[in-house]
């Protein structure tokens, strides 16, 4: 019987801060400037705009929701991997509190600049405290994400890892922007981009497998995910990125629902290499746990000459 040595819960601690920082590191890389705000009180040129921890804008909600997501994962998985013994509450905590100093720093900068310590304007007043909201969400759903990850159940980790697919693409994607410039990404990388949360999608679920026959509902569900997240990341930046709605909610809600059915019909192609790379993956592992077993079981040449 072995002994299970617990670990320090400091160092628990400490990749959740890890992975937390990593999740926003792109953004800060690329110089973590404050991007385009329609309602700023005083024009600022771009390159003067206040350092923010997150990217707290209409037009980049999406970026900032895959930046958060992801580091939830990636502590999710870090305290996955260095096993038993480890304690997940302290991961999640540091990770928290990397999240808490972002938003509460970000926030506070984007209060300043709309001019609400003197009242200001009351679209101002919604717009803050819909991102306020929307980034709280965010908060908790990492937080989700994290314990989904980190669970001992592979079915339940991969499918943690398959919905946050296309959030580890933008993320990626970050890390091109922040070397290239938004108006220099090339093309090529563009269409790359496209297919990497097919790739990660088909991972999770060779590594989810098929035994218990249960985890035919995590491909289920992450194929599903795969075919609709991307249609409604492109909905709903076709709807928050309408500068002449002038933050009209309900007008950008039904814009992002008349894009979201055309979306649904391109993004289907991602689906279908996703399971062709699960279900050739998982027949490869399948005969290759059948075939070591039989090598196991067959005598060396020195023993059959003994």
């Amino acid at each position: 019987m072995t002994v299970t040595t617990p670990r320090p819960r400091w160092l628990s601690f400490l990749i959740g801060v890890g992975g937390g920082v990593l999740g926003l590191l792109p953004w800060l890389v690329g110089g973590g400037r404050m991007l385009l705000q329609n309602l700023w009180t005083v024009y600022v040129p771009p390159e003067q705009m206040p350092f923010v921890l997150l990217p707290v804008s209409q037009y980049s909600a999406l970026l900032l929701f895959s930046l958060v997501l992801i580091g939830g994962v990636f502590v999710g998985l870090a305290v996955r991997l260095v096993g038993r013994g480890m304690a997940a509450w302290p991961g999640s905590m540091g990770l928290l509190l990397v999240h808490v100093v972002a938003t509460v720093q970000s926030f506070i900068v984007l209060h300043g600049g709309l001019g609400l310590d003197g009242g200001g304007d009351p679209r101002a007043t919604v717009y803050f405290a819909g991102m306020l909201g929307g980034t709280i969400l965010t908060v908790l759903l990492a937080q989700l994400a994290f314990w989904m990850t980190s669970r001992r159940s592979a079915g339940v980790a991969a499918l943690g890892v398959a919905l946050a697919a296309v959030s580890f693409a933008n993320w990626a994607m970050r890390w091109v922007v922040a070397f290239t410039g938004e108006a220099l990404v090339p093309m090529w990388i563009t269409s790359v981009a496209r297919w990497v949360p097919a790739v990660v999608v088909g991972l999770a679920l060779v590594w989810c497998g098929v035994r218990p026959l249960w985890r035919l509902v995590v491909w289920a569900v992450a194929l599903l995910a795969l075919w609709i997240v991307p249609a409604l990341y492109t909905a709903l930046s076709y709807g928050l990125g309408m500068r002449v709605l002038d933050g009209d909610v309900p007008e950008m809600l039904r814009a992002a629902a008349q894009v979201f059915p055309m979306a649904l019909a391109i993004e289907w192609l991602p689906v279908v290499v996703a399971a062709g790379i699960g279900v050739v993956g998982t027949v490869g592992r399948m005969l290759v746990g059948r075939l070591r077993p039989q090598s196991q079981a067959m005598p060396s040449p020195s023993r059959s000459k003994s």
